[in-house]
C-alpha cells in the first residue's frame, strides 16, 4: 500500500532477496510483470528502475552499495549527481553541501568528507547507503538486510532513519530481513516467502507462531 512499510521474510534460500533484485532491474532476463498503480512497468535495468521511482539499498553494501576506494563525499552525493552538474562538470560546492546535509540528517560519524568510505564503521557505511537511496527521492525504497553485519547500537539508528524517511516523505518502503523481530518492530505488514512464492501476508502484530507456519508451508 502507498506509504506503508512492508516487510518480506522467509527461510534462507527461498527467494526474498532475488525478488527485490529482480524488481530493481538487476536480473534483466527475469520474467513476469511489475504493476504500479494499474500500469505495467518494463524494468530490465537498474537505470529503468530509478526512472520508475525505485531505489534499492542492496544487502551487500561493500560489493554493490558503496565505492570503497572513493571519498565519503562522493559516495554520499553520487546518486543524485545530475542535480549538481554545472554543464558537463560536477558542481563540487553543491556536492559538498548535499553531503554535509546528509551527514547531519542521518547522524553519520566520519572523520572527514574526503576520507575513503572504507574507513567508516559498518553502521555508518550502511547510513551512507541509505543516504544514496534517499538522494534519488524515490517513490519506492527497497531495502535488503539493512542491519546485517553491524553492531546492536547501530541497528536501531539505521532502522530509525528508515522509519523517519518513510514518515516524512510518505515513501513506500519494502524491507527484507532475516530477523523476524526486526521486521515486526519496523513494518506495518510482513509478507512471508516460502518455496519461491508469497505464502501469505500478515500484520506485524501477528504471533511468531503464525509467521513460522507460513515459512514452512511450501517447503517440500
Amino acid at each position: 500500500f502507498k506509504g506503508e512499510v512492508l516487510g518480506i521474510a522467509g527461510l534462507q534460500g527461498h527467494g526474498q532477496t532475488e525478488l527485490l533484485n529482480a524488481i530493481s532491474g538487476l536480473y534483466p532476463l527475469t520474467k513476469g510483470e511489475i504493476i504500479v498503480n494499474g500500469k505495467t512497468e518494463k524494468i530490465k535495468s537498474a537505470s529503468q528502475a530509478i526512472q520508475c521511482g525505485v531505489a534499492l539499498v542492496p544487502a551487500d553494501r561493500k560489493r554493490q552499495g558503496l565505492m570503497l576506494e572513493l571519498s565519503n563525499r562522493h559516495n554520499l552525493a553520487v546518486s543524485s549527481m545530475k542535480k549538481r552538474m554545472n554543464g558537463p562538470f560536477i558542481d563540487q560546492k553543491a556536492e559538498t553541501s548535499f553531503a554535509e546535509d546528509m551527514v547531519k540528517r542521518l547522524s553519520i560519524k566520519l572523520g572527514g568528507l574526503e576520507l575513503p568510505v572504507s574507513s567508516l564503521s559498518g553502521g555508518n557505511q550502511q547510513k551512507v547507503c541509505l543516504a544514496k537511496a534517499f538522494a534519488l527521492e524515490p517513490k519506492f525504497l527497497f531495502v535488503s538486510e539493512p542491519t546485517r553485519g553491524i553492531d546492536v547500537g547501530a541497528k536501531s539508528l539505521v532502522l530509525d532513519a528508515l522509519k523517519q524517511f518513510n514518515k516524512e516523505h510518505g515513501v513506500t518502503v519494502v524491507m527484507i530481513s532475516s530477523e523476524l523481530e526486526e521486521l515486526r518492530t519496523t513494518c506495518d505488514r510482513i509478507a512471508i516467502v516460502s518455496g519461491g512464492k508469497i505464502a501469505g501476508i500478515l500484520p506485524a502484530t501477528e504471533s511468531s507462531e503464525e509467521f513460522g507456519l507460513l515459512m514452512v508451508s511450501q517447503v517440500k
